[in-house]
C-alpha cells in the first residue's frame, strides 16, 4: 500500500512539475486548456505536445521513463523526482552521461530524501538552491565544467575526492541500475 501512495505522489509530483514547465512556455497558449488537457489523463509531454510547446525527443522521452522507473524503484523524493525531463535535458545540453544526475542524487541523498541543504541531492558545496530543477541543471552544468567529457572515474574522484574508489564504484553501480 505504502508503494501505490508512494507511485501517487510520484504522479502529482510529476504533474505539478509538468503544468509548471507548460506555465513557462505558454505565453500565447490558454493556460487554462493546457491544465484541463493535463488533468484529463494527458503527461506533460503529451499536452506539451497538443499545444505545440516544446517536449522531449523519442530518445529523450524514452531516456526520462527510464529514470522515472529507477526513482520509482529507489523511493525517489517525489518533488525531484518529477524532473526527470529536466535531468536529461540539463545531461544533453551539457554533454554529460542522463545517468549521472540521478545516481548523484541517490548516493548523496538517498534520492533527495535526505538533503543537508534545500533542494540540494546532489551535495554540491553545501549550497541550497530554490528549486529541485535548478539543482539538476547546476549539477550537470558543474561536472561538465570540469572539463574531462565522460570519464566518468576523473569526473566523480573531482566531485568528491575524499570518497575515494568507494564512492566512485557506489555511483557507477547506481548508474548501471538505470
Amino acid at each position: 500500500m505504502l508503494e501505490g501512495l508512494h507511485e501517487v505522489r510520484v504522479r502529482i509530483a510529476e504533474i505539478e512539475a509538468g503544468l509548471s514547465t507548460l506555465r513557462r512556455g505558454a505565453a500565447t497558449a490558454d493556460f487554462h486548456v493546457l491544465v484541463e488537457g493535463a488533468l484529463a489523463g494527458y503527461t506533460a509531454d503529451g499536452a506539451a505536445s497538443t499545444y505545440g510547446l516544446a517536449s522531449l525527443s523519442p530518445d529523450r522521452t524514452a531516456m526520462a521513463e527510464r529514470l522515472r522507473g529507477y526513482m520509482r524503484s529507489r523511493l525517489f523524493n517525489p518533488e525531484l523526482a518529477a524532473h526527470a525531463d529536466d535531468f536529461v535535458e540539463a545531461a544533453a545540453r551539457y554533454g554529460v552521461d542522463w545517468r549521472l544526475g540521478v545516481a548523484l542524487a541517490t548516493v548523496e541523498s538517498s534520492g533527495g530524501k535526505y538533503c543537508f541543504r534545500p533542494h540540494n541531492p546532489f551535495g554540491i558545496m553545501g549550497r541550497s538552491f530554490s528549486s529541485w530543477r535548478d539543482a539538476v541543471w547546476e549539477v550537470n552544468r558543474l561536472v561538465a565544467s570540469y572539463g574531462f567529457g565522460n570519464d566518468l572515474r576523473a569526473i566523480l574522484h573531482k566531485y568528491n575526492p575524499s570518497g575515494g574508489e568507494a564512492y566512485i564504484n557506489k555511483v557507477l553501480s547506481e548508474m548501471s541500475r538505470v
